[in-house]
């Protein structure tokens, strides 16, 4: 490879780590890597539902990253792209030059159901732990979830429903009513019939009415206004935000500022850029694709440094985790197939991990330590498991590790107990909600 080949990566999520493990993994000799990230943590966002209920917040120490990856850390954003001097103007002021430059800088979250509140991730925690609160207390007993026409990926508000009634349900909340309008046909049709008709059942299990193929327009004075006249009645509208890319002077960009790129992730009109992640044109925004398409930008990037390497054609496989406030939904769909997508309570991929990057799922899961040390494989990639011939089975390995939890727990032993949630997180994907309470007490008893 070209000597002293300088790669900048703009940005701190899913696609930025994934791209620097990919570029570690598949280089001949070190590349000089520097990271652009106005934010100091890596926080998976995907899981931000579950923390209102309880679920840990997980976040990586972007410097401390970079530092074990060789990788030079800068905490700046990007202002603008000189395609022709292949320069980077950061937000500082600062000037630097790149041989490659992945952008992978996400997009911004806002509302575009006015009147509503927008779940944009952990920056809604506090106000989302509010709701629940008043509606535990009976101040509010109405609350709408809702998917606007722009948002194309809509697990989240499957989760923050079911998550919600079942909290509800546990907390003895009285009768509430939680109500899901999107303008889907069916729950998350791009998945195929199997995988809406099973979210539709999970949602009827836990008293959550749907209305489904629905555009949302306002929600004002209680009144959650619908295309064609239609109006629900709701205290409070909880809604998946819109996903725009703010303007980036030098790059081409197009409807809400996405950027286009081709099969290999190269941006349209400028050579040696290339983009991954919420940021590109992909319609559906989810960490695991975002990974994948990191993996061909890296290999492409590796490839123009001088390296022997053909980068793989995305052919994106969505790996998504449902998490419904009992076992999870472990879903597994080729986009743009024919064929349904795989839908089991058994994992699909190993780690289990809520978002399946090639190379940064095993990397967190090993990170947070969600694997038993005696028990970690080693596992440099994701890999995909077979839908399990019995479902019970996985139940059965989730109960025992609860259950030597609680053994433990009663021996006195927390250290142990807590080690066995962790086991019993890794197959659940978060906490049964049960168990959290006692978490945070058998934390307490260790600290103490």
């Amino acid at each position: 490879m070209a000597d002293g080949f300088q790669v900048v990566i703009a940005g701190g999520g899913v696609a930025a780590l994934e791209a620097v493990l990919a570029i570690r993994a598949l280089e001949e000799s070190p590349t000089p890597i520097e990271l652009l990230s106005p934010s100091r943590d890596f926080r998976l966002q995907a899981l931000s539902v579950a923390e209102p209920f309880g679920g840990d917040a997980r976040t990586l120490d972007l410097a401390g990253f970079c530092a074990d990856h060789d990788v030079v850390y800068r905490p700046d954003g990007v202002a603008e792209v000189w395609g022709g001097p292949q320069r980077v103007l950061t937000d500082r002021g600062d000037e630097i030059f790149y041989d490659a430059l992945l952008m992978a800088t996400g997009a911004r979250r806002a509302s575009v159901l006015p009147g509503s509140h927008p779940f944009r991730g952990a920056a809604d925690v506090g106000w989302f732990g509010d709701l629940l609160e008043r509606l535990r207390r009976g101040a509010i007993s109405e609350v709408a979830f809702a998917v606007p026409r722009q948002v194309k990926w809509t697990l989240p508000i499957w989760e923050l429903a079911m998550l919600t009634a079942t909290w509800l349900a546990e907390a003895g909340g009285g009768e509430r009513k939680i109500t899901v309008v999107t303008h889907e046909p069916a729950p998350m049709e791009v998945l195929g019939e199997a995988v809406s008709s099973r979210v539709a059942e999970l949602l009827a299990e836990r008293g959550v009415e749907l209305e489904a193929g629905v555009g949302v327009v306002r929600f004002d004075q209680g009144r959650l206004v619908c295309e064609r006249g239609k109006e629900f009645r709701a205290d409070e509208v909880v809604a998946l935000p819109g996903l725009s890319v703010p303007e980036i002077p030098g790059v081409p960009q197009g409807r809400y500022g996405f950027i286009g790129c081709d099969a290999e992730m190269r941006v349209d009109g400028l050579d040696r850029v290339w983009v991954a992640g919420d940021s590109t044109w992909f319609p559906i925004k989810q960490g695991g694709l975002a990974a994948q398409q990191a993996e061909v930008a890296a290999a492409g990037i590796l490839r123009a440094a001088g390296a022997d390497i053909e980068p793989p054609p995305l052919r994106p496989v969505l790996r998504g985790a449902l998490i419904t406030g009992g076992q999870p939904q472990f879903i597994r769909a080729e986009i743009g197939a024919d064929s349904d997508a795989v839908l089991t309570t058994s994992p699909l991929w190993w780690p289990p991990i809520k978002v399946a990057g090639p190379r940064l799922g095993p990397y967190l899961a090993a990170h947070w330590s969600l694997e038993r040390e005696e028990e970690d494989p080693g596992l440099e990639q994701t890999e995909d498991l077979e839908p399990a011939a019995d479902e019970r089975e996985h139940e059965a390995a989730l109960r025992l590790a609860l259950d030597f939890a609680e053994i433990d727990a009663r021996d006195g032993d927390y250290v142990e107990a807590l080690r066995w949630l962790e086991v019993a997180e890794r197959l659940n994907v978060t906490l049964p909600a049960e168990y959290v309470q006692r978490r945070d007490d058998w934390r307490a008893a260790v600290a103490h």
